[in-house]
């Protein structure tokens, strides 16, 4: 899973990102590029196409929806079969990249978190799910000028 919020959790307003931070979008590109991306079709549709270099899997409880380069499903466990076809290692990564709906839905089978947290004040209207702090433990840390960004790894 890969999120960018703020301190209360704040991922998006309107269907949109709450920031631009251009080293926070290189680290995003750094760490989903070549691996298979689920996202829900609102993040889908305000990205507007599919990420390139990734297998892109999208989310929806709408039959209709139809959208090119990115496989859709509407059972969030068949996400895992298609990455397995797509790199058919068990080591392969997948990646949850939003939004708030999606997050809920998959934290549970999560074993890493990327977690970009930017001191944002103001509104928003997505959030990320609460984080049982025993589950957790950070793995590392860094500071950049804008944002700090952690790994957290699920305590087994």
């Amino acid at each position: 899973m890969i999120v960018a919020m703020g301190p209360k959790g704040e991922i998006g307003l309107n269907n949109k990102l709450l920031w631009h931070l251009s080293d926070d979008l290189k680290n995003f590109k750094k760490i989903t590029t070549g691996k298979v991306v689920v996202m829900g079709r609102k993040t889908y549709e305000s990205i507007g196409k599919a990420l390139p270099n990734r297998k892109n899997i999208v989310l929806t409880r709408d039959q209709n929806f139809q959208a090119d380069n990115v496989d859709i499903i509407h059972d969030p466990l068949m996400a895992f079969d298609l990455a397995l076809e797509f790199n058919d290692s068990e080591q392969s990564e997948l990646v949850i990249i939003g939004g708030a709906e999606i997050y809920k839905i998959y934290l549970p089978f999560v074993q890493r978190i990327y977690l970009t947290l930017v001191d944002y004040q103001g509104p928003a209207d997505a959030f990320f799910p609460q984080l049982a702090q025993n589950d957790w433990r950070e793995v590392s840390c860094e500071n950049f000028p804008q944002f700090t960004f952690k790994i957290l790894e699920k305590v087994n």
